[in-house]
């Protein structure tokens, strides 16, 4: 059984089945230290899509929801995620 989302992670990108993308938004999660929006992601890291893969980090347990926070993108509620 996997007990943290760091070996989750290494055993997904060890299979070969994390594509760059997936890494590259888990990776924005982690440097950013607070929950942040799918939205965010994509605007300050320049990854357009980034939002989409958030549901497949999250079904491989690599991220979770954390509530909602306002965007500082679109000025609205959105789902907050973090690892």
């Amino acid at each position: 059984m996997i007990e943290t989302s760091a070996e989750a992670f290494e055993e997904f990108k060890q299979s070969g089945l994390l594509g760059e993308t997936q890494r590259r938004v888990l990776a924005a999660l982690r440097e950013a230290k607070r929950p942040v929006t799918g939205r965010e992601i994509e605007h300050y890291r320049d990854m357009p899509g980034a939002w989409k893969r958030l549901s497949e980090l999250e079904r491989a347990g690599l991220v979770r929801r954390c509530g909602t926070i306002k965007c500082s993108i679109t000025k609205r509620k959105a789902i907050a995620w973090t690892v």
